[in-house]
């Protein structure tokens, strides 16, 4: 974030005043044999974010497949240089002058990236009051958003809804794939793990979590058709408007234990 001079109008009256600014600065990620791809981006955890969507869009499995990494920034251009192993097969490239919107078919995906996706196998069970108490966490911790009102938050927890990552973006889905990379980095496995989102839940979010193997995503927004559509074929739990003490089951209630309602 940026502090910087701006003039409010209220009740007639003009005020100068110093006010926080979100930040978005442009990435250019290269990968080895010329492949590439530009994003917007929040410039913190800018190697967390990389890790995170090579391993959410399925470029990697383990650390090790990322032979060198190094990213670089001057003003607002952010330059990041990977190199996979060569084993790694890059099924398609993405062009620079393509615009890839959050909203295209799930086919369309799956195609398009070769992808082999395997059915949700997980133990998880939520009691939903541990749902709600996890949302008033994020609160506490979406400072970010409430001083700039332009930033979208992540958060990553465990089967006990104790939360592991946190992080901010411009962008939603830069911000999961922070959340993936923290804990990717970390070395640790997603099984029973839950995503939470403050955006919209969309079938590119929901195909990362798939390949990743997050059993359930939450979210305070709502979820488009094609994204409960393809959580369903492949048994991923999904909540949305998540409110105060309501929510929106959309894909696999037997993750939630909707009849005890204590705590």
């Amino acid at each position: 974030m940026k502090r910087m001079k701006i003039l409010r109008w209220q009740e007639g009256d003009l005020t100068e005043l110093s006010d926080k600014i979100a930040e978005g600065c442009f990435l250019h990620l290269e990968l080895n044999d010329g492949i590439g791809f530009d994003t917007m981006i929040s410039p913190e955890q800018v190697k967390e974010f990389v890790y995170g969507n090579l391993f959410s869009e399925g470029f990697i499995k383990k650390e090790k497949d990322v032979l060198s990494y190094h990213h670089k920034r001057r003003g607002s251009n952010i330059s990041a240089d990977v190199r996979l192993a060569d084993d790694k097969k890059i099924t398609f490239a993405r062009n620079y002058n393509v615009i890839w919107t959050d909203c295209a078919s799930p086919s369309l995906i799956q195609k398009r990236i070769g992808d082999r996706l395997a059915k949700v196998k997980s133990t998880l069970k939520l009691d939903p009051q541990s749902i709600v108490d996890a949302s008033k966490k994020t609160r506490e911790l979406s400072q970010p958003y409430l001083e700039t009102g332009a930033l979208h938050s992540a958060f990553l927890f465990d089967g006990r809804m104790e939360l592991i990552a946190h992080a901010h973006d411009v962008s939603r889905h830069n911000a999961v794939d922070k959340v993936i990379g923290i804990h990717f980095l970390d070395g640790k496995s997603f099984d029973d793990t839950v995503v939470m989102t403050t955006g919209r839940i969309t079938s590119s979010l929901v195909l990362k979590c798939l390949r990743v193997g997050i059993p359930m995503v939450v979210s305070r927004g709502a979820p488009l058709h094609d994204s409960i559509e393809l959580a369903r074929e492949y048994g991923l739990g999904m909540v949305g408007f998540l409110r105060g003490r309501r929510f929106n089951i959309y894909s696999v209630e037997e993750m939630i234990a909707v009849g005890d309602t204590s705590g």
